[in-house]
């Protein structure tokens, strides 16, 4: 009885290795940056926010590559008056192609925004990599119908309801994290990570080189999926989180970026990356 305990506890003991093993050769959802492929690229990209009834709407992510890729991955945050109230987190081995989906329930004159981060890893003679941003704001008015923009008088008054409050709750925000952080905001150009998508940053002193500029958003959400994203991730599903859109500042002298954000505790943190 006893040889046929041993027996089994060693055969328990070859398999647990032999699936830590296989586990341990799998990809691991984890945006790197790695040199930049020039035969990748993504053929299409989008984030979305539709109405699907009175009080809810389906946030999307959608993405496609022109070939198949190693790690495909897609990361999506969503911010409603700058608060981040969702993340998504999705990762294919191999894939071309990525959609995810959430449903958010509708609030009356608030402003949505959300950013995207498509991303792609590719193993061929050396490791390299590609990515695209994506984003989308969107405004309620007071009937929970969404817009772009305003075609009303109602929609206007929404509008300006929904920028006034999210504008003046960011600058307290970011006031207060760059007085904490000791940060000398006129060195800085700020630029919100939400509008990043649509930034030029060819105007960035030190970042006029598209090779350069690729390099540093690229590391940059490096950093922020390692520092930020994953461990906020659960606490917004819990809806117990105070974060904001996170503060791009860029250094006016072309040196380095600076982000400030808000921590999984609520608490104001600071990424610095040189470039």
């Amino acid at each position: 009885m006893r040889k046929w305990l041993i027996i089994a506890c060693i055969f328990f003991f070859i398999l647990l290795c032999s699936i830590f093993a296989i586990r341990a050769q799998q990809p691991q959802p984890v945006i790197q940056h790695f040199p930049l492929d020039e035969s990748a690229a993504f053929t299409d990209t989008a984030t979305s926010l539709k109405k699907v009834d009175f009080r809810r709407m389906h946030w999307r992510l959608e993405s496609i590559l022109n070939k198949d890729a190693y790690l495909r991955q897609d990361v999506g945050l969503l911010y409603e008056n700058g608060k981040l109230i969702g993340v998504m987190n999705k990762w294919m081995h191999p894939a071309r192609r990525l959609t995810q989906e959430k449903t958010h329930i509708l609030q009356p004159n608030k402003q949505l925004d959300a950013v995207s981060f498509h991303f792609a890893e590719l193993h061929q003679n050396d490791i390299t990599s590609t990515f695209k941003l994506s984003g989308v704001r969107s405004y309620t008015s007071d009937k929970y119908e969404p817009f772009s923009f305003p075609k009303n008088e109602k929609e206007l008054q929404s509008r300006q309801i929904a920028k006034t409050n999210t504008n003046e709750t960011l600058q307290r925000v970011w006031s207060d994290a760059k007085q904490q952080l000791d940060i000398p905001a006129n060195q800085y150009t700020e630029i919100p990570l939400t509008a990043l998508p649509t930034a030029d940053l060819s105007q960035i002193i030190g970042l006029a080189d598209d090779k350069k500029r690729q390099e540093v958003i690229s590391r940059l959400w490096e950093g922020l999926y390692r520092n930020y994203i994953v461990p906020v991730a659960p606490a917004v599903e819990e809806g117990n989180v105070d974060s904001y859109i996170p503060l791009l500042l860029f250094d006016k002298s072309g040196n380095h970026l600076r982000v400030i954000y808000q921590d999984e505790t609520g608490q104001n943190r600071e990424l610095l990356q040189y470039y």
